[in-house]
C-alpha cells in the first residue's frame, strides 16, 4: 500500500504524533492511503508508545515514516519534531492531522487548492463526529472574550448546513487537519511546546499567524471525521466521580482542556488589554459551569461528555 510523490504538485508532509492507541493509528493510516493527492508523505511521531505501535505500523506500512520520542514530547513536542524533519526534507506544506480521525479522500486535493489560490494563508478544513459523521465538530474557530468561551468551535454539535459550506476566514483552528505553508514556521516559529504542551498549542498557533497577518482559511470541503473521546476526561466518567482532587488536576494539569494558566497565557497574549480582567473572570465564570455539565455527565454515564465543548 504506497502513498503518492508526483513532483509535479506541492509536496505535503502529514505529521501525527501518537503515545499507543495502536488501533486508532491502523484505522488512520488505512484511511491516509485512499487519499488522492499525488505528492504526500506520512510522518509518525511516535511518542514513547508501549503497545508496539512502531513495530506495527513498519510491518502494516513500510511507506510511513516514523520517528522515536522519549515520551516527554506530548502534542506540541512531538509535532515540532515531525515538522523539524518535513522541513528538512522539502516539504512545501505541512498537515497536522491526529490519529484518531478518518479522512476523506479528496482532503488535500482541497486543503491544497485552497492554499494555491490564497498564497500564504493557513488553511483548515471541516472536522465532523465519527459517531455522527453529519453533525460538525469544528468549521473553524472563532474568539469570543465578552461571553467567556474564548474558544468557540464555530458549528459545534449542529447539523452540517449551508453557512457551514463556505469559504471563510476564521480567527483559529484545531490540530487535526491544518494546511501549513513551509515558510509560515520561519516567521512565526513552531508550536508553543513550552507553555502548551498538550492542549491549546494548535489554537495559538493560529492565532499567533492570525496577529502576524497571515490569513486563516476555512475550507468546507476539506472533511475528516473525529472520534473526539477524550482518554483524559473519560477517566472521570469511568471512575464515576469528579473529586475534589479531580478538580484541581482539571484546572492545573497541562494534559486538561479546561488549565487555567494556559487561559491567562491565551487571554494576556490576544485580548485587548483593556478587556483582559472581565474577559478572564467570565471565562472563570464559564468553567465553573464547564465543571457542573462535567459532573452531570458523569453523573448521567458520560455519553454526551463529548458534547459539553469544554
Amino acid at each position: 500500500m504506497n502513498f503518492h510523490t508526483d513532483k509535479q504538485v506541492p509536496k505535503v508532509a502529514i505529521v501525527t504524533p501518537i503515545h499507543d492507541g495502536i488501533e486508532d493509528t491502523l484505522e488512520y493510516l488505512r484511511s491516509l492511503a485512499g487519499v488522492t493527492y499525488p505528492n504526500f508523505e506520512v510522518t509518525i511521531v511516535d511518542d514513547g508508545s508501549t503497545d508496539g505501535s512502531r513495530d506495527t505500523i513498519s510491518r502494516d506500512f513500510p511507506h510511513v515514516r516514523i520517528l522515536r520520542g522519549d515520551g516527554n514530547l506530548w502534542w506540541s513536542g512531538g509535532t515540532n519534531l515531525g515538522i523539524r524533519d518535513a522541513l528538512e526534507r522539502g516539504a512545501e506544506f505541512v498537515l497536522t492531522m491526529n490519529n484518531d480521525i478518518q479522512v476523506a479522500p479528496d482532503v488535500i486535493d482541497a486543503l491544497v487548492m485552497c492554499a494555491t489560490n490564497n498564497l500564504g494563508a493557513i488553511v483548515g478544513g471541516k472536522i465532523y463526529f465519527m459517531k455522527d459523521p453529519e453533525r460538525v465538530w469544528s468549521a473553524g474557530g472563532e474568539l469570543s472574550w465578552g461571553s467567556g468561551r474564548t474558544l468557540v468551535m464555530l458549528g459545534h454539535d449542529k447539523p452540517d448546513a449551508a453557512e457551514f459550506s463556505v469559504r471563510r476566514h476564521v480567527d483559529f483552528f484545531t490540530g487535526m487537519c491544518v494546511l501549513i505553508p513551509a515558510q509560515v514556521f520561519s516567521r512565526i516559529g513552531l508550536y508553543d511546546a513550552v507553555n502548551f504542551p498538550q492542549y491549546h498549542a494548535d489554537s495559538e498557533f493560529t492565532l499567533r499567524a492570525r496577529k502576524a497577518g497571515i490569513p486563516i482559511l476555512f475550507e468546507p470541503s476539506a472533511k475528516v471525521w473525529n472520534r473526539v473521546e477524550s482518554t483524559f476526561m473519560q477517566r472521570f466518567v469511568m471512575q464515576g466521580a469528579l473529586t475534589l482532587k479531580d478538580i484541581g488536576e482539571l484546572l492545573t494539569s497541562f494534559r486538561s482542556p479546561m488549565n487555567v494558566k494556559e487561559y491567562w497565557l491565551l487571554h494576556k497574549r490576544y485580548c485587548p488589554s483593556m478587556l483582559i480582567p472581565i474577559a478572564f473572570m467570565l471565562r472563570m465564570a464559564r468553567t465553573v459551569l464547564f465543571l457542573l455539565k462535567i459532573k452531570w455527565s458523569i453523573l448521567k454515564g458520560g455519553k454526551d461528555l463529548e458534547r459539553i465543548g469544554v
